[in-house]
């Protein structure tokens, strides 16, 4: 991974495997970064329940709106993965449009399961550091080692925390502007 001027790019808020709240964080701090007149791009998740109480996960296109239901409903019972492969894919367009777009910093959703095996949203994490966008992720704790190994140990560790993830973003966008890049 590249750095930029002494900062990496890339910011992971690593959690304990159970913390939900992360998603919320995520998206506030999005959002008020949008509305300060920021071109910020990228995926945060949402999680709700199924009817019959299985849970129910979506991504959400932080500059459309648009939601990708990640999870298929495979009955209560069910104890096959549920991963929705076409919203997947579907997803992952929303990133590469991003960096496309040249948005100033982007947010990906998670490092899990998928992406600690070399899959999922790697690609489009990589593209975004190469071009010098700034990234922030959120990665359980049973993901770190894998973490650790896609990145080098080439990342800010950030603490879940609104007002540090939210420093973090305005001390990135600075070195963005004083570069004049993206553009």
């Amino acid at each position: 991974m590249s750095t930029n001027h002494g900062l990496p790019p890339l910011a992971a808020l690593i959690h304990p495997d159970d913390r939900h709240d992360i998603e919320a964080l995520m998206e506030s701090v999005a959002r008020r970064l949008q509305q300060s007149g920021r071109r910020v791009g990228g995926l945060v998740h949402r999680q709700s329940l199924y009817a019959n109480g299985n849970k129910c996960m979506r991504l959400v296109d932080l500059r459309s709106g648009r939601q990708f239901e990640m999870t298929e409903d495979l009955g209560a019972s069910s104890k096959a993965c549920s991963l929705n492969p076409q919203a997947l894919a579907q997803a992952s367009v929303v990133l590469r449009q991003a960096l496309a777009d040249g948005v100033e910093l982007a947010m990906v959703n998670c490092f899990g399961q998928l992406e600690a095996a070399g899959g999922g949203f790697v690609q489009e994490i990589a593209g975004f550091v190469e071009a010098g966008i700034p990234v922030i992720t959120a990665v359980a704790a049973r993901h770190e080692a894998g973490w650790l190994a896609f990145t080098g140990g080439d990342f800010v560790r950030l603490p879940v925390d609104e007002e540090a993830l939210l420093q973090w973003c305005g001390q990135q966008l600075e070195r963005t502007d004083a570069r004049g890049l993206p553009c």
